[in-house]
């Protein structure tokens, strides 16, 4: 499943002229972006494989969201803090939908959709608010 929610983010990318790297690089080294090449960097050797599905579309999502990297660098937090939520929350929009298009998922309950994705527990309203979208809930 994680191998085909990859190839899916990278044909997401691949569609919305983005391109992309696969990378061996250490295990606690991050992907990244190049956005003046509209180009992201993924580290396939990342020590937790099942959270690369959301890493892509987090980098895809800094390129779609059009980051300021130099802002992005500054020495105030404050926008690599909007920058990275900006981020997370286009990832969401990205990933979930494609996810649950392949996979039968009823429940009300968000917490295994989230570990099934590696998604941040900070997320966790976020999630319920875009997956319940998608989601059949039980009666």
């Amino acid at each position: 499943m994680i191998n085909d929610l990859i190839k899916c983010m990278l044909n997401y990318a691949f569609n919305n002229n983005i391109g992309f790297e696969l990378v061996n690089l250490e295990p606690d080294m991050q992907s990244f972006t190049i956005k003046s090449s509209n180009l992201i960097i993924i580290n396939l050797n990342w020590h937790n494989r099942k959270e690369l599905p959301f890493q892509i579309a987090h980098e895809i999502s800094h390129i779609m969201n059009n980051d300021n990297l130099i802002l992005y660098k500054a020495k105030s937090c404050k926008y690599k803090l909007s920058y990275e939520h900006n981020a997370d929350l286009m990832a969401l929009n990205i990933l979930i939908p494609v996810y649950l298009d392949q996979v039968e998922y009823t429940t009300n309950n968000i917490y295994p959709l989230m570990e099934q994705l590696a998604i941040p527990k900070v997320l966790i309203n976020e999630s319920k608010e875009i997956a319940y979208k998608y989601i059949q809930k039980d009666c």
